[in-house]
């Protein structure tokens, strides 16, 4: 059992989210990893955490025009972009102040936002483990994902390391706290070829369109075991030699593995794959993994 010196318990979960994933409203696509995270659910809801901490990425809507390395967010609602929910989180302020204290005073500067609209980072998975926003209280940390200067890796991992000591000293014998990360893993979405967030919303659209096809050519099946054995070796080390560019190889979209990333550094033990699968039609290889406090069942691992 995974406690804090607090006597909380303390488990994690890291798993990818795709909004093509969400307009496949006949579930044909994705059954394998579709399982994982229906196990991960499972799991979660007998975790039956009190608190969540959510590393997420915001995709140029929350942030747009200033991306901090990380934000720590006061207040939130659903964007409701792709059908993701737009109800309200349960954010415990005072918490979040706290938290944004802690890591300052530590030396990692988190950003504080009084109020953003979350968008399917943080929805899709929300939803997908919990059924709606505001089944638990959770503090929403947006690690930017997007554009450059981007965290290093080693700095995402002490990001990490700092939560757990808040966690330490912010939690109690009662609580059972669940770390979460989304994103990645490898993948190119049309959307962050440069200049597309510029364009006329139908030349946008046509733009996207016309890329779908090297899209999904770019998904990086060896680059994402290589990422998921690292993780389930709990080799942080080797994680925090990795470059950006390292990331890059595997598309714009796999630099949201900092966010699997921070979840591992928090835990501070191995995140065993639990699925994974290439999914061409959500253009990204899809992934779940958790450490063994949560006790989620492994599924079938595809490329």
């Amino acid at each position: 059992m995974t406690t804090l010196e607090s006597g909380a318990r303390l488990a994690g979960v890291a798993l990818s989210h795709s909004p093509q994933m969400l307009a496949d409203v006949d579930h044909t696509q994705g059954l394998n990893f579709r399982a994982a995270v229906e196990a991960a659910a499972r799991a979660v809801r007998a975790y039956d955490p009190t608190l969540v901490v959510y590393f997420g990425p915001d995709h140029m809507r929350a942030l747009a025009g200033i991306a901090p390395a990380f934000t720590a967010v006061e207040r939130a609602t659903g964007y409701g972009d792709w059908n993701t929910p737009s109800s309200r989180y349960d954010i415990p302020s005072q918490l979040v102040r706290d938290y944004v204290q802690y890591t300052t005073d530590k030396g990692v500067e988190v950003a504080l936002a009084p109020e953003l609209k979350l968008d399917h980072g943080f929805g899709q998975s929300t939803a997908d483990l919990f059924g709606r926003l505001d089944a638990v209280p959770m503090i929403p940390i947006v690690v930017n994902c997007i554009d450059r200067p981007l965290a290093t890796t080693s700095r995402v991992i002490e990001l990490g390391r700092l939560t757990r000591r808040f966690l330490d000293a912010s939690t109690s014998s009662d609580d059972r706290v669940l770390v979460i990360g989304s994103g990645g893993l490898s993948h190119s979405p049309p959307s962050l070829i440069p200049g597309a967030d510029k364009l006329p919303e139908a030349e946008r659209q046509a733009l996207i369109t016309d890329n779908m096809d090297k899209a999904i050519d770019a998904i990086r099946p060896q680059w994402d075991a290589r990422m998921l054995r690292l993780l389930a070796e709990g080799d942080l080390d080797a994680i925090s030699r990795m470059t950006h560019d390292d990331i890059q190889t595997a598309g714009t979209g796999a630099h949201e593995v900092r966010t699997w990333i921070a979840v591992a550094a928090t835990v501070g033990e191995p995140l065993g794959t639990v699925g994974y699968q290439t999914v061409p039609e959500w253009i990204t290889g899809m992934g779940v993994a958790a450490d063994e406090e949560l006790g989620v069942e492994a599924t079938v691992v595809s490329v």
